[in-house]
């Protein structure tokens, strides 16, 4: 049956069917023809993969974000990001990624933090002297932070999907999350140098510093609530989503004033409609997951691995070189749900941790974002920075070579991933 339904979601993913419903089709071909299960257990499997108290945490963390970025949240944290990197070489460069770090940490999805910091940052870094090719690659490449700091929608997918403690992923995504923000920093300094991009006049002073950072505080705090709320056993996941959408409701529209009921229900259909995208191909893969594990595959891929004798070094390379493939024609999320209860089990058995697994999947796919043909954020980028999607994807290489290099950082260095997390667990 996997066969069947390999080829049949290949034809449909080519001729340009949604991966939703080519993922669902394809299982449903292969029952059909394979006759052995009867067709009812497609909408059995659908049903219960959605059916789960912990997924509420999806549309929750989807709306606290969309509310976060309808607000003035986004420039209160780039003035912030301005008044504490702003003076390095690369000024807005700089300023780009260090509030894609904090911004990261807010909505939880890096196609979120495209449009936000995109539409606020490269019309005026193009301004400045940056051509919109760098402009927007130095904005969609940062914008993979998104996934890593918490509050992380892929990592509560992969949470449910694999059964493993969302709080866990969330602490192990945070010195990752960091990392790739200190290096793509470093590397906007490098071409800085090189291109002669412009910084501020003058380093902001401490008055200046400190009321930016007070004007962003109270944004700041809600990731951290998030967070501390999940990791103190006070809330599962899904009721601290209901804090996150509180507080960014209140946020916005009593504290800061600029978000009207209009604005807001606006704001709430949208996120619906994001939410409907993730859970229906989370109900459609389901069905496929199942046909993978009545069809032992993962544990056929397993015995593969080990009758190769490949060591872990090898495993974990040849899995990130499939799955940056798997990136550039699948979005990150049902890649992620279709191919994490496979490939874990290979992953377990070479001795990776599954916190860590999961950090390395999330990067890798992450980068698939803003390759192209498939890549949301390159498309997005694109449009933001009127520029064409050809020059934008050849503009990323050096970027997305920082992005890589991080990858096998933490690939190799399981001490990045697991250190925080096995403080607080």
């Amino acid at each position: 049956m996997l066969l069947i339904v390999a080829v049949v979601f290949f034809v449909l993913l080519i001729i340009g069917l949604p991966i939703g419903f080519g993922i669902g089709l394809a299982a449903i071909v292969a029952l059909w023809v394979d006759g052995g299960y009867p067709l009812l257990v497609v909408g059995h499997r659908m049903v219960n993969a959605v059916s789960s108290f912990s997924l509420v945490a999806v549309p929750l963390f989807i709306l606290a974000g969309a509310l976060a970025g309808e607000t003035s949240i986004a420039q209160r944290l780039v003035r912030f990001a301005d008044a504490l990197v702003g003076h390095i070489r690369g000024g807005l460069g700089q300023v780009n990624v260090a509030a894609s770090m904090f911004f990261g940490g807010i909505s939880g999805s890096a196609v979120a933090d495209t449009a936000a910091l995109g539409s606020l940052l490269i019309p005026p870094m193009h301004k400045q002297g940056y051509s919109r090719e760098d402009a927007g690659a130095i904005t969609i490449c940062s914008s993979t932070i998104g996934v890593l700091i918490p509050p992380s929608i892929p990592m509560v997918l992969y949470g449910i999907t694999v059964g493993e403690s969302v709080g866990q992923l969330f602490l192990a995504g945070l010195i990752p999350g960091i990392l790739v923000g200190l290096m793509l920093m470093v590397a906007v300094f490098t071409m800085a140098k090189r291109k002669n991009w412009p910084r501020n006049d003058r380093r902001a002073t401490g008055g200046e510093l400190w009321e930016s950072f007070k004007g962003a505080f109270l944004s700041l705090l809600l990731p951290v609530f998030l967070l501390g709320a999940i990791v103190s056993g006070l809330t599962t996941a899904t009721e601290a989503g209901v804090i996150g959408v509180v507080y960014a409701l209140v946020l916005g529209g009593l504290v800061y004033r600029d978000q009207s009921l209009g604005e807001m229900w606006r704001t709430l259909v949208n996120s619906a409609i994001n939410t409907a995208v993730p859970l229906f191909i989370l109900a459609t893969t389901s069905v496929t997951a199942w046909i993978v594990a009545i069809e032992r595959f993962p544990t056929l891929l397993v015995g593969f691995f080990e009758a190769g004798g490949y060591g872990p070094w090898t495993v974990i390379l040849l899995i990130i070189l499939f799955l940056l493939i798997v990136g550039m024609l699948m979005d990150l999320v049902p890649a992620l749900i279709l191919f994490a209860p496979i490939l874990l089990p290979v992953a377990q058995a070479a001795g990776y941790d599954p916190i860590h697994f999961g950090i390395i999947m999330i990067m890798t796919l992450g980068v698939g974002l803003v390759t192209p043909p498939v890549g949301n954020c390159l498309y997005l980028g694109a449009v933001i920075a009127k520029v064409g999607v050809g020059r934008l994807a050849v503009a990323t290489l050096p970027f997305l070579a920082v992005n890589f290099l991080a990858l096998l950082l933490v690939a190799f260095w399981p001490a990045l991933t697991l250190a925080v997390p096995s403080f607080f667990y």
